[in-house]
């Protein structure tokens, strides 16, 4: 029957260094293991054979054999060798090993790696891994390089190492972008202890890189050097430059557009006034009988048509303004309820033919405000007009005021009109947005309405909350916060 493999400790076995531990009896088969964990690799196979010599190198077997026999002869015998023992990957690992009995039926074999073919093989690791690294990686003391890998060779544009080390290498700092050289010195001046920054690199092709440096010093055969790594950056830096560039065009070009329609109030307002104005003279046959019913009719829709035209033009340059920034708030105290009072006043009478009851529940008990009031009646007065607009015969608005816990005080027209889905409230609020139905269809509207609120909201420091269920109504919220808020808190 096999003995059982388990990695456990044994006994007075010093782990410090790295060590592999393995008892074995009289026949070599083995007890008990315990493996440093920097060595498992090497170990791994011990742990699915039950027979040491197994995994001692064939030409090796019968020395490793007698050395066993001897120490097991006689408690006092301790045996030091030299054999391979075989790894995973079908290699073989140089150990030495010390060989002593424990007890009568029992014998350790303590084994370390070779520790000199343990540094070549680590060394040899570690020069592949900075020899083939894509980084650059470079050694520099007092302007001289003494040592670079062939990735920082070909970031200079040299076609390897050994053709960077038969030009100059005094000169390294000749290949640093002249507009960096100065920031490049003073950032590695001030080293507490590692430096990360970017710069530009000179090829030896003429053209100019841009690189990541990560740089530390560290001592050099006995000197004090700087290591440094390099990462070629050039295509982020390249992309970082399209995407400015782009978001400076967009930019511009944004801002040519709102400042051209903030700027063209009056060219677009003066020949609207002429066409309401005589269309009105017009329909009013105020210089006698036009002759024909039918002119007074077109002479009306005339009209009409230019006031929606005026509405959309006031609005789009409302926008315009906001987004240009220059719509300045106008600033004073009033009570919300007069604000109320002029909406109620102005929309009635659309309220009335609509069929839709118009009800306001703010008195003047309610705070005092600190805003611009044009701009806050204008709020309102969108507010309300959207909300008659939507909801069918019969229903029912109503305004109402009041303070919240956290001290901000909100103006809410709510409605039980055709009501609105997440996804809806999203389009209604972005500008020229219309939410698309049988019954939006009918309606006459610019979609501006409920964004030029929620910017002029957002100018006062407060905003626009919409909550509304589909069938169900409506409600927006003006929302102001604490600081406009004046009196009326409790």
């Amino acid at each position: 029957m096999p003995h059982s493999v388990t990695k456990s400790n044994l006994p007075n076995v010093s782990h410090e260094p790295a060590y592999v531990d393995v008892a074995v009896d009289n026949d070599g088969a083995i007890q008990h293991l315990a493996v440093h964990p920097a060595l498992e690799r090497i170990a791994q196979l011990l742990w699915v054979r039950d027979r040491f010599l197994r995994h001692v190198h064939p030409d090796e077997q019968e020395f490793v054999r007698t050395n066993i026999d001897w120490a097991f002869a006689q408690a006092s015998r301790n045996a030091h060798i030299q054999f391979r023992l075989a790894r995973p990957d079908g290699r073989w690992s140089n150990v030495m090993a010390h060989i002593r009995q424990v007890n009568a039926g029992s014998l350790q074999i303590l084994m370390q790696p070779n520790d000199i073919a343990y540094a070549r093989n680590a060394e040899s690791q570690l020069r592949r891994v900075v020899e083939e690294s894509l980084q650059g990686i470079v050694v520099i003391s007092n302007g001289q390089t003494l040592y670079c890998n062939e990735g920082y060779a070909r970031m200079l544009g040299f076609v390897s190492a050994r053709e960077f080390a038969a030009s100059d290498p005094s000169k390294t700092g000749d290949f640093i972008h002249p507009d960096d050289r100065q920031m490049v010195h003073d950032r590695l001046a001030r080293l507490e202890p590692t430096s990360r920054f970017e710069f530009r690199l000179l090829r030896l092709d003429g053209m100019t890189i841009w690189a990541h440096v990560t740089a530390t010093p560290v001592e050099w055969d006995g000197k004090p050097a700087l290591l440094s790594w390099l990462t070629d950056i050039s295509d982020r830096k390249r992309a970082e430059e399209e995407l400015r560039g782009s978001k400076e065009a967009a930019e511009f070009a944004n801002r040519s557009k709102t400042e051209f329609l903030a700027n063209m109030s009056h060219e677009l307002r003066t020949p609207l006034n002429a066409i309401l104005g005589f269309s009105e003279v017009i329909r009013e046959q105020m210089m006698g009988p036009l002759g024909s019913p039918k002119y007074v009719e077109y002479a009306g829709d005339i009209h009409k048509s230019g006031e929606h035209l005026l509405d959309l033009i006031n609005d789009v340059l409302d926008l315009a303004k906001i987004d240009a920034r220059k719509l300045d708030l106008r600033e004073c105290e009033f009570a919300p309820a007069d604000i109320v009072a002029d909406c109620m006043s102005l929309l009635s009478a659309r309220a009335e033919s609509d069929a839709v009851s118009l009800t306001a529940q703010v008195t003047h008990d309610a705070p005092l405000l600190r805003a611009d009031k044009r701009a806050v009646k204008q709020v309102l007065l969108n507010l309300l007009s959207n909300a008659i607009k939507f909801t069918p015969r019969g229903g029912r608005v109503s305004i109402t005021g009041r303070v919240s816990a956290d001290r901000t005080f909100g103006l809410s027209v709510t409605d039980n009109g055709i009501g609105m889905s997440a996804p809806e409230i999203e389009v209604a609020m972005a500008p020229f947005g219309q939410v698309d139905s049988k019954f939006t269809r009918q309606q006459i509207g610019t979609g501006l309405g409920l964004p030029v609120s929620h910017s002029l909201m957002r100018l006062h420091g407060g905003d626009v909350i919409v909550s509304s269920v589909p069938g169900a109504g409506t409600t927006m919220t003006a929302v102001f916060p604490p600081e406009r808020v004046l009196a009326g808190l409790t």
